[in-house]
């Protein structure tokens, strides 16, 4: 789940225009929907996993301007993960 929730944060994050800060905005609830999982508590619950799994493994940071009780996130995509993705979907 944390791979596929991390590639949806680096798609978003290009879309967005790849800015430097590394900043995307995150729907709990949108992301909940794109990957596939049950709507409602336990999709957003799998999505709050992930982003600690990743935030533990030090790919994101995330804050969250509601509270942990809010659905919507911020997250800070990592320098290391930010330079792949530049590099793996050519951008410079």
């Amino acid at each position: 789940m944390g791979a596929r929730l991390e590639m949806l944060l680096v798609m978003q994050w290009l879309e967005d225009g790849a800015d430097e800060d590394g900043e995307v905005p995150l729907s709990v609830a949108w992301a909940a929907g794109e990957l596939g999982l049950e709507p409602g508590r336990s999709g957003m619950l799998a999505v709050m996993g992930a982003l600690g799994e990743l935030e533990d493994r030090r790919l994101v940071r995330v804050a969250w301007p509601s509270g942990t009780g809010g659905s919507e996130a911020h997250v800070t995509l990592a320098d290391e993960l930010r330079r792949d993705a530049r590099r793996l979907f050519g951008r410079s």
